[in-house]
C-alpha cells in the first residue's frame, strides 16, 4: 500500500477543480506538483510502474494552463 502526504497551497471555492499543491510519496520522498483536482488524480492512481513516466503528466499540465489562459 501507498502512503502520500498533500499539501494544498491554493484552493478555490466556487470551482473544485481549482486546487494546487503538491504530492509526496511517503517510501520514495518524491514529490510531484499538482495543479488540479484531476492531475492529483492522476498521480495517486498511477501504476507503480508508470510513475517514471511523469513527462505525460507535466506535458498535460502545460497543456491545461494555455487552454485555461486562452479562456480568459
Amino acid at each position: 500500500m501507498e502512503s502520500y502526504l498533500i499539501r494544498i497551497y491554493r484552493r478555490e471555492k466556487d470551482n473544485p477543480e481549482g486546487i494546487v499543491g503538491i504530492v509526496e510519496e511517503i517510501s520514495s520522498k518524491k514529490k510531484q506538483p499538482f495543479k488540479s483536482l484531476s492531475e492529483l488524480s492522476v498521480i495517486i492512481t498511477m501504476p507503480e510502474g508508470s510513475k517514471a513516466n511523469q513527462a505525460g503528466v507535466k506535458n498535460r499540465r502545460v497543456r491545461e494552463h494555455k487552454e485555461e489562459k486562452s479562456t480568459r
